[in-house]
């Protein structure tokens, strides 16, 4: 499979309100060659589950799980290590 043009990334912390929103407009974009990278930086609210939906839903989303709250900066570097397209766009 070839590198996507595009590597969006965000991180989210106990986002679940505003969570679907968001996701939802990255993945509705008409530009399609891209991965979307989300880390989800230790939540402790329904995060974890909404986005896990998302990974089974859509294969350009690929979810890293930290396993507890590491700060926005380290999540998005983290995220930024993974990412494969030729663009980086945040989220």
């Amino acid at each position: 499979m070839a590198a996507p043009k595009v590597s969006v990334v965000m991180s989210v912390f106990n986002g679940e309100r505003f969570l679907r929103e968001a996701v939802d407009s990255i993945l509705g974009q008409s530009f399609n060659d891209f991965e979307f990278i989300i880390v989800n930086d230790g939540s402790t609210d329904s995060t974890g589950e909404l986005l896990s939906k998302y990974t089974t839903a859509d294969s350009r989303v690929v979810l890293v799980q930290n396993k507890q709250n590491i700060g926005l900066t380290r999540s998005l570097n983290k995220g930024l290590r993974l990412a494969q397209g030729e663009f980086i766009a945040r989220q």
